[in-house]
């Protein structure tokens, strides 16, 4: 299943260039974003961009994002209107979740919010444990 907070962590930064047309932006994003995450970013709005446009929430959401990226209460909207869309075309979502498997072997991408955990390297066979009061050992 396709996290998508993941998602809207690898659009969100991004979608203030991805929404411009013009080539200077590309070469800013470049610059802020890095290479491998600018390139992730705009294959994952090319699979997405369609699909958003057709719903007016979920451009606003975009829009609300590109605007502020930073804005933790426009992220959850967009993360909202995109699971939305994801959920009604599983076609997108497996082509979503093919493209965010590959982007997770080149890009760091952090979810902010609550209890979330940053990774930058695989922890294939790890446990993570998030929250208040987890005891790790039998204890």
């Amino acid at each position: 299943m396709i996290d998508v907070a993941v998602v809207g962590a690898l659009l969100a930064p991004a979608l203030p260039y991805l929404l411009r047309s013009a080539d200077h932006a590309a070469s800013q994003a470049v610059e802020v974003l890095g290479d491998k995450s600018w390139e992730y970013a705009q294959r994952l709005w090319e699979k997405l961009r369609a699909r958003v446009r057709e719903r007016p929430a979920a451009q606003e959401a975009a829009e609300d994002v590109a605007a502020a990226p930073g804005d933790e209460d426009a992220r959850h909207v967009l993360v909202y209107q995109l699971r939305k869309l994801l959920e009604r075309d599983a076609g997108l979502a497996g082509e979503v979740e093919q493209l965010m498997a590959e982007a997770a072997q080149h890009v760091s991408i952090d979810v902010v919010g609550d209890r979330n955990v940053s990774i930058a390297a695989p922890v294939d066979r790890s446990t993570i444990i998030s929250g208040d009061g987890n005891a790790v050992g039998g204890r």
